[in-house]
């Protein structure tokens, strides 16, 4: 899948998520396959930990990998976020 195509279903995820529950979701035939195909991703946009910022992120770097980018710089950047997001506030302190 490409990044759109995930952004628009998790977008309309979270719209629907504020009012239908999980179940009534989960029975929803239009993010069927999405759900196979993208588990991980479908569980965590249904529970409320989802981070729209690293999401968007994710997305991002997922079409710098779609434009082209090498694989390994766009690790790095995915490390240096999650370090900066996780790592850096507890050694500040």
């Amino acid at each position: 899948m490409k990044a759109d195509e995930i952004e628009s279903i998790v977008d309309s995820l979270m719209e629907i998520k504020k009012t239908k529950s999980i179940v009534e979701i989960s029975e929803m035939p239009d993010f069927s396959e999405f759900k196979k195909s993208q588990k991980l991703l479908y569980e965590t946009v249904l529970s409320d930990g989802m981070d729209m910022s690293i999401f968007k992120n994710m997305m991002n770097m997922k079409r710098r990998l779609e434009s082209g980018e090498d694989q390994y710089s766009v690790d790095v950047r995915v490390g240096q976020m999650m370090a900066e997001k996780y790592i850096d506030p507890v050694v500040k302190r």
